[in-house]
């Protein structure tokens, strides 16, 4: 309720409650000035709707507010906050003056010191308000034993700035800290060079959904990023910065199988909800907030931003090869360098259901090639049936792992493992939604497992299904294999199942179509220390860059980093 005061523990709450009431004043250029952490002075000046002079000795007192006009709109706040409350909190802990003008009226300046007798004078008519903050908590020495530092406190505060202003890039915002430019967002930013700025990463997209009364502007980090701590990911509700677990976590789980776990990306979401669902009550700060259809939004946020993070993914990958088409990865086989790659073998579109050691013929489906020796077979382009290959020059293998190519002034290192892996995966499952052709046993095997293996079995016997095997215990120490997929037949069965217990107990937490994508792509790809020929790594390149996303493998971990042309000048002096 409004009683309930608001409470200024801090120069950062005084800059947050300063800014967010330029805002609410229809501000589109706010400047802040902050010296000593806040403590010696804080200065916002905006352009925004002015104070009647009739109003300032108002606008101090606690309780008075012009953003509600009947008990109803406390449950309908369009604003940032109650303005004349948060005012009264700081002009009584400080040497406090508000300087306001509204067009076409007078200008007034209304100074008060540390809750003391307030004095109006006259005041210049600039529109817009300058309220000036300055011996905070003089009065009130106590509160500053709580200080960290001045520095500190000036971090959260050009934290504070940064994010308001990827949350809201219609205004110009500036900040000067100590007579220094601390950061500057100009009027002509948009959502995406402010992320950029405050990310400090070039690799970032913006999206943009609508549903029913919810609206989502976001700018989010392509895969590429990948940060060791959450804080980057900057949410803002109806213009407010605010903190919501809910949310952060939507924005994470995006990211499941684009970058490792442990690893998150830079964010800014900006959402717009009824004001009706949302209570901007339940902390006196405004910084918490309670959202009624939480579910809803978060599946909202969740699937916009993974669906954009597909798109881009798809985006980069098209824009690295030619626009001509290609064979895709699905009709395409690859082959160690231990197969004759003269030697076209037969293929299928079909997953021929092999698990661990499916051989792959990347010269299956194209045109042989007499390559030239020496440093010409890495120019040679690769043709086929469906176009020409040749946006990315693949320059050649280093230490039978890495593919090395080149691009427009840049130079790509590629692990060939994880590429492979990240082709097979989206392959497979695609093509896994039929059903494991499997066989029963004649015999069934036993196979002797340990406590782990016994109760991750139990667990996973879906899983086993899925993958064609029958699977049971069978006394204390034993697992009792009925059904087997028809591929592994001739195969070491117990290698086949432990393997694939081995795989449960690392992840447990993935099941079905998706799990099973991922182990056997993991076991067909293409591996470290395989040499590859020319051609191999060409079609391995064309196939990753049309994948969804060519950045990271399933498990998350890259599978391309990049250097510009003048890094390696520069090492050599040029």
């Amino acid at each position: 309720m409004v009683a309930a005061g608001e409470v200024v523990e801090r120069p950062f709450n005084v800059v947050k409650e300063l800014v967010e009431n330029s805002a609410d004043a229809g501000a589109t250029r706010i400047s802040i000035t902050v010296e000593n952490g806040g403590v010696g002075m804080v200065r916002v000046t905006d352009n925004g709707r002015g104070i009647l002079p009739d109003d300032l000795p108002v606008a101090i007192q606690r309780f008075a507010t012009s953003k509600i006009q009947t008990a109803d709109d406390v449950y309908n706040v369009r604003t940032f906050g109650f303005r004349g409350e948060a005012l009264a909190a700081i002009s009584s802990v400080s040497d406090f003056s508000i300087k306001s003008c509204r067009k076409g009226e007078n200008g007034a300046e209304i100074r008060i010191k540390h809750g003391g007798k307030p004095e109006i004078l006259p005041a210049p008519e600039l529109e817009g308000t300058t309220v000036e903050v300055r011996s905070l908590f003089a009065n009130v020495p106590a509160r500053l034993k709580f200080f960290k530092s001045f520095s500190a406190e000036e971090r959260e505060i050009a934290k504070f700035v940064r994010s308001f202003s990827i949350i809201n890039p219609h205004i110009a915002i500036e900040l000067d800290t100590n007579g220094k430019q601390a950061y500057i967002a100009t009027a002509g930013m948009d959502m995406v060079a402010r992320g950029v700025q405050v990310f400090r990463e070039k690799d970032i997209v913006k999206g943009f959904a609508e549903y029913e009364d919810m609206k989502l502007d976001f700018v989010t980090s392509l895969p590429s990023v990948q940060r060791y701590r959450k804080d980057m990911i900057i949410v803002g509700v109806n213009g407010r910065v605010i903190k919501d677990p809910a949310i952060v976590q939507a924005v994470v789980t995006a990211y499941h199988r684009v970058i490792p776990d442990g690893k998150f990306p830079a964010a800014g979401i900006s959402l717009h909800v009824d004001p009706e669902k949302v209570d901007v009550n339940v902390h006196p700060a405004k910084t918490t907030i309670k959202l009624l259809d939480n579910r809803d939004i978060f599946s909202f946020v969740h699937h916009n931003i993974k669906n954009r993070l597909d798109d881009a993914g798809h985006d980069q990958g098209v824009a690295m090869t030619t626009s001509s088409g290609f064979i895709p990865p699905s009709e395409r086989t690859y082959s160690n360098s231990n197969n004759d790659p003269s030697t076209p073998q037969p293929t299928s579109g079909k997953y021929d259901h092999q698990f661990a050691s499916v051989e792959y013929n990347i010269a299956s489906e194209m045109e042989v090639v007499e390559y030239a020796h020496s440093n010409e077979a890495s120019i040679v382009e690769t043709p086929d049936e469906h176009g020409e290959i040749g946006a990315m020059r693949v320059v050649g293998q280093l230490f039978d792992t890495v593919i090395v190519c080149e691009k427009d002034g840049e130079a790509y290192f590629i692990d060939q493992h994880v590429a492979h892996e990240r082709v097979l995966y989206e392959k497979f499952v695609r093509e896994m939604s039929m059903s494991v052709p499997s066989v029963v046993m004649y015999e069934p095997v036993l196979i002797k497992a340990g406590d782990d293996e016994l109760a991750i079995a139990e667990e996973s016997k879906d899983v086993f299904e899925q993958f064609g095997y029958e699977i049971e215990a069978f006394g204390g120490d034993s697992l009792k294999v009925g059904r087997v997929p028809t591929d592994v037949l001739n195969r070491d069965i117990e290698a086949q199942v432990k393997g694939i217990l081995a795989d449960l107990i690392e992840h447990r937490k993935d099941t079905g179509v998706d799990y099973r994508a991922l182990v056997m792509s993991c076991k067909a790809a293409v591996k470290a220390g395989d040499h590859l020929e020319m051609h191999e790594m060409r079609r391995l390149i064309s196939d990753l860059f049309t994948t969804d996303n060519p950045y990271t493998c399933p498990h998350g971990r890259p599978i391309v980093f990049k250097q510009p042309a003048d890094f390696f000048m520069r090492k050599f002096g040029r």
